[in-house]
């Protein structure tokens, strides 16, 4: 979360970041990186993350979500885009990142399964319905009713 609306004029942006369990602020290590302001991508680079891990496709997802690492603390940095701008935190150590990431896991899943639902064309429906009857435990017989079993 970029919490810079917060901070007065000279003063060290902020972050928020995940260790042993809670959330506190800190000197955000991107955003006080020259020219983060204007180039993120810069300031992710020139703070010394590199991508580590990531989820989703830009203009396929409603939720897009790159994990940086680095090593030096905070090491992990969470940005999650969404269709209008982006936020971000940062994790302390690995156990952190993976504790977040299971926190993060079931809305990213269902954004993503919604996301490929509300795009699946005609074509593809039959699949989808399979799908969700091998999850159901369903079948059908050969006129796609659902036969109980």
């Amino acid at each position: 979360m970029n919490d810079s609306t917060l901070q007065s004029a000279g003063e060290a942006q902020q972050g928020w970041v995940y260790s042993a369990g809670s959330w506190s602020l800190t000197e955000d290590p991107v955003m006080n990186q020259p020219g983060a302001d204007s180039d993120l991508t810069a300031g992710i680079k020139a703070a010394g993350y590199e991508t580590w891990t990531g989820v989703g496709k830009e203009y396929t997802m409603p939720l897009i979500l790159t994990v940086y690492s680095r090593l030096r603390e905070p090491c992990y940095l969470f940005d999650l885009e969404g269709a209008v701008h982006s936020e971000w935190v940062y994790a302390k150590t690995l156990p952190d990142a993976l504790a977040l990431l299971n926190q993060l896991a079931p809305t990213l899943q269902a954004l993503a399964v919604t996301d490929q639902i509300a795009r699946a064309e005609p074509k593809t429906m039959s699949v989808l319905a399979d799908l969700l009857d091998t999850l159901h435990g369903r079948s059908r017989d050969t006129a796609g009713r659902i036969v109980e079993r």
